[in-house]
């Protein structure tokens, strides 16, 4: 046969294989296409972010309802809200949105909320009932009324319960600590109770180490605050909680306002917490801080509670007069401030924690109250002061935009790492190695970032896209995979355990440099 009749027949192989390959090689890329667009989808559907928004379902006054809505601008970034609006008449309510509770989804004036710091106003007319009975001394020295502690700082032996409960004692917020540190991270990643396990023993113990800025300048402080509340308690021989109810919540007919030990005990009408973006949180129980606020509370009790104290029938109603201090917050008395607002005295306080906001406030001059709770992390004084006739000088969401940004960026980057190890060149077991972690860290970045991403401004979507741009990185990855005549070319042993450690630690710096700044 001749021998450009046998190179005939390859080239004519040649021309039947090459279109068969290509055509293989279209058929698998869109296979993965297919394939990857079905999971963005499916991840979509159930993990995605999904930023909280208020329903129309509403309980109660149905114009005190329709007033709310409008001044939450349509409710974006609130799932349920539990309102009272106090006069000296008495008081209307109005129920609002998803309790996020499935066996009693509906938010009326029963409905139980963490209420947040608005128990710091209650430690306050605790205080000061026990001092009109003359049960407790608010300006003798802790020293004095504590002379079993001991207090490192000179400033805090001379300081009061007055000073305490009015935030002059010069305490920081909480104690400055890795035991802080470490609780605030799990609250802000994972949603968890910063105060979990923390007793009264644990409150005297950072009191004793604590160094102060001096007393007589206001510096809002958890710590002050439980340490007062503690202070009452162990000079009185009782618990915290005790006093509380014998002295405030029974005298004003407050049933429903607790404090909570474990999940055993949460009333089974009361709502879930979760922040203002999606994100489940861990209700926040009893603890040695809970004389800051760990009480949970109705708008009916916290409206029983304004009306009282606005009228000056309540126990302890002095706690509310302005006494001192409280720098741009106006003046305070004991853990009530008082705020001049467009020529308008509007006593109030606010609260918050890891998945509740709350608000109660009062017009001095013509005695109308306002009580907000929510079930997400969204404030809720702006709604406050709206009902209450003051335009605010600030509205909600009001996110910066390098948080925006970086949200962007963090989504579109968690790819990234993945696409630059597929790209490059690599002996087998070293791409092996750095393809795995790049993936493992696409992952945990996109995770982390649903929980602490401002979606509240930046669409979910961009979160999706990053999802997608992952699965997309993780294929081109697989398919530039390297072939395993390479492994000839690998380094062995101790220098391949050097290099996946020098990736792992670059990979996880930036990461931790990725959540801070989203913190």
């Amino acid at each position: 046969m001749p021998t450009r009749q046998v190179g005939a027949v390859d080239e004519s192989m040649k021309s039947t294989v090459r279109p068969w390959c290509a055509s293989r090689r279209l058929r698998y890329c869109f296979a993965l296409m297919g394939i990857t667009a079905m999971a963005v989808l499916g991840i979509g559907l159930f993990f995605a972010p999904h930023p909280a928004v208020l329903s129309n379902a509403t309980t109660g006054d149905a114009t005190l309802a329709a007033q709310v809505k409008a001044a939450a601008d349509g409710g974006y970034g609130y799932r349920g809200l539990s309102v009272a609006v106090v006069d000296p008449n008495g008081a209307r309510f109005a129920g609002l949105g998803d309790s996020g509770n499935p066996g009693q989804p509906s938010v009326d004036r029963s409905t139980v909320f963490e209420a947040g710091s608005l128990g710091k106003p209650m430690t306050g007319m605790l205080l000061a009932e026990l001092a009109s009975r003359h049960t407790l001394q608010l300006d003798k020295p802790l020293q004095e009324l504590l002379p079993d502690v001991h207090f490192s700082d000179p400033a805090l032996r001379t300081a009061t319960l007055s000073d305490l409960a009015s935030h002059r004692a010069g305490l920081d917020l909480m104690p400055s600590s890795i035991d802080t540190f470490v609780r605030g991270v799990r609250l802000r990643i994972l949603g968890k109770d910063p105060y979990q396990g923390m007793t009264e023993d644990d409150v005297f113990a950072a009191a004793k180490d604590a160094t102060t800025s001096g007393t007589g300048t206001f510096r809002y402080s958890n710590l002050g605050m439980a340490l007062a509340g503690q202070t009452a308690a162990r000079v009185l021989g009782r618990s915290y909680q005790d006093l509380l109810q014998q002295y405030v919540l029974a005298p004003l007919k407050m049933r429903n306002t607790r404090t909570v030990h474990s999940n055993a005990e949460i009333p089974r009408n009361s709502a879930a917490g979760q922040k203002a973006t999606g994100a489940d949180m861990e209700h926040w129980m009893t603890s040695g801080y809970t004389p800051a606020g760990d009480v949970w509370s109705t708008s009916e009790d916290l409206a029983r509670l304004l009306r009282s104290v606005m009228l000056g029938t309540s126990p302890g109603a002095e706690a509310a007069v302005p006494k001192f201090d409280a720098d741009s917050a106006g003046r305070i008395g004991l853990d009530w401030y008082t705020t001049r607002i467009q020529g308008r005295e509007i006593t109030w306080h606010d609260g918050e924690t890891g998945g509740f906001t709350s608000y109660m406030g009062f017009d001095r001059s013509s005695r109308k109250g306002v009580v907000i709770l929510s079930n997400t992390d969204q404030p809720v004084d702006v709604l406050g002061k709206r009902l209450l006739g003051i335009s605010p000088d600030r509205t909600y969401p009001s996110h910066g935009e390098s948080q925006i940004l970086l949200t962007v960026l963090c989504s579109v980057g968690a790819a990234g790492p993945v696409f630059n190890v597929a790209w490059r060149r690599f002996p087998t077991s070293i791409y092996r190695i750095y393809f795995t972690l790049s993936v493992c860290f696409g992952i945990t970045l996109l995770i982390g970032l649903r929980r602490v991403g401002d979606w509240l401004s930046v669409p979910p979507i961009v979160w999706m896209l990053g999802c997608g741009l992952l699965f997309s990185g993780f294929w081109l990855g697989i398919w530039r995979w390297p072939p395993t005549e390479s492994d000839q070319k690998d380094r062995r042993g101790f220098t391949l355990a050097l290099l996946g450690v020098r990736y792992a630690f670059a990979l996880l710096t930036l990461l931790l440099l990725v959540v801070s700044a989203e913190l």
